[in-house]
């Protein structure tokens, strides 16, 4: 063989080199901000998980709350009835004080039921 094509193959093996060598920067490169992003996106991810379990417990304490909120017509109901039955209770007994002696025995069992219903009412609160 002759120098020269020892010489040409040499140049093409070194040029060869040269290119994978460059190559393989360029992969390593590239896989590098890859991963790169990969580990923001993780990280975003991490945080955006965050703030969903931080809205869930929210939900939750709101779901809580309307609840509550969903037993106060009930529970006001309730509140009245339990009032205008001791309004009628008190308004029994002012009556009892002001009539005469054959009224009070029937006063007295209106006085009862009316204290039977407003425990009943106070127990159902």
């Amino acid at each position: 063989m002759d120098s020269k094509d020892m010489f040409g193959k040499d140049r093409l093996a070194a040029g060869l080199a040269a290119c994978t060598i460059l190559l393989l920067f360029v992969f390593f490169y590239a896989l590098h901000q890859n991963v790169t992003g990969l580990g923001r996106e993780i990280e975003e991810l991490k945080s955006l998980n965050s703030a969903v379990l931080e809205l869930d417990a929210r939900h939750a304490a709101l779901d809580g709350k309307v609840t509550e909120l969903g037993t106060l017509p009930r529970r006001t109901s309730l509140m009245t009835m339990e009032n205008q039955v001791r309004a009628m209770a008190h308004a029994a007994e002012d009556l009892d004080q002001r009539l005469d002696g054959k009224h009070r025995d029937k006063l007295a069992a209106i006085r009862t039921m009316l204290q039977e219903i407003g425990e009943d009412i106070g127990d159902s609160r």
